[in-house]
């Protein structure tokens, strides 16, 4: 399991920071299931996009999450204790995920305890975006 910085009244805690090649990615978990979030982007320092997981939110929290990339396009792919699912859409992209923490580079995908997911495409605003789950 990958630790993200959680809001806590109005601190907030960075699990790290990558200067100006970070997007740094508030996800507001307003749902009272627990969310597992992977994600698909860019590195700063790299031409092979990763997929990157599990990142997790307790329920009716907020975490902050920087992901080291300039790029203002990513993917996201979550799942809810309750079964839900964020996936799919216009621009969505196959990608393998592992039921256990994973880091790998698209073209170079595990294996081995692998299922594929849709992760939905989506923008970021600068080097800033926010998740907002109801």
């Amino acid at each position: 399991m990958k630790k993200i910085s959680v809001f806590v009244v109005a601190t907030v805690l960075s699990v790290s920071s990558f200067g100006t090649n970070a997007l740094e990615i508030t996800i507001d978990n307003q749902t009272t299931s627990k969310v597992a979030m992977a994600f698909s982007y860019l590195p700063s320092k790299d031409k092979d996009w990763v997929v990157d997981g599990w990142y997790n939110v307790e329920a009716n929290e907020k975490a902050l999450l920087n992901l080291d990339t300039a790029n203002e396009m990513y993917y996201v792919y979550a799942e809810f204790s309750n079964g839900k699912k964020i996936e799919g859409g216009e621009g969505a992209v196959k990608l393998m995920v592992q039921n256990r923490s994973f880091v790998y580079k698209q073209n170079e995908a595990p294996d081995s305890n692998v299922r594929e997911v849709s992760f939905l495409r989506a923008r970021s605003n600068g080097d800033k975006a926010t998740i907002k789950i109801k």
